[in-house]
C-alpha cells in the first residue's frame, strides 16, 4: 500500500515497487532546461497518496492515459529526498475491473462465514451511498453450496464502488 510504501517499511530509495490507486491529480510540465516534457501525477488508495512522476519514453507512452479518476497500478523506483517521497514510474497499466460498468446486475460474492452483522452493515451503507438502477446481488459461499440473494439497494456501478466492495469484502468479491 501506499502508506508502507511513505513509512518507508516496505520501500528505500531507489528500491522497486508497484502501487494501485486513484489518479487525483494531473500535472503535465516541461522542463526549464531541457525542453523536455513530463507529467507529475498523485494517486491515491484508501489511506494515502503519493506523488508518480512519468518522464522521457515513460511520459510519451502513458501521456494518453493521465487522466483524473482513472484506476491505475504503477510500477516504478522510489526516489526519497529532502521535501518528501514519490515514485518514477518505469510503466503503467489500468486494471481490468471485471465486467463492465452497467452490463447488468452487480454479482457480489462471498464466503458465508463472513457475512457478519457488521460486514453486511457496511455493505448496506456502500449500496445506499452509490445508489441508482443496477440490481444487486449477493452470492454467500459454503463448501459446494451457493445460494443468490436480490438485494433490495440497486446502485450505480463505478471503480469508485468497486473499490469500496473489493476493501469491505476482498479483492475476488466481483463475479
Amino acid at each position: 500500500s501506499i502508506t508502507d510504501i511513505l513509512g518507508g517499511e516496505v520501500a528505500k530509495d531507489g528500491e522497486s515497487v508497484s502501487v494501485a490507486g486513484l489518479i487525483t491529480n494531473v500535472q503535465l510540465r516541461t522542463a526549464r532546461n531541457s525542453g523536455n516534457q513530463y507529467g507529475m501525477i498523485v494517486v491515491e488508495d484508501f489511506a494515502a497518496e503519493i506523488t508518480v512522476m512519468l518522464m522521457g519514453k515513460t511520459y510519451q507512452e502513458f501521456a494518453p492515459s493521465l487522466i483524473n479518476d482513472s484506476i491505475v497500478v504503477i510500477k516504478g523506483r522510489i526516489s526519497a529526498r529532502d521535501d518528501g517521497m514519490n515514485i518514477h514510474a518505469a510503466s503503467m497499466f489500468t486494471p481490468d475491473l471485471g465486467t463492465g460498468f452497467g452490463t447488468g446486475p452487480l454479482v457480489l460474492a462471498m464466503p458465508e462465514f463472513r457475512a457478519t452483522t457488521q460486514v453486511v452493515g457496511a455493505l448496506h451503507e456502500v449500496l445506499t451511498r452509490h445508489a441508482g438502477p443496477s440490481e444487486v446481488r449477493l452470492k454467500l459461499i459454503k463448501g459446494d453450496i451457493a445460494r443468490v440473494f436480490e438485494i433490495p439497494h440497486p446502485v450505480t456501478v463505478s471503480a469508485d464502488l468497486y473499490g469500496e466492495l473489493k476493501t469491505l469484502l476482498g479483492p475476488g468479491c466481483l463475479v
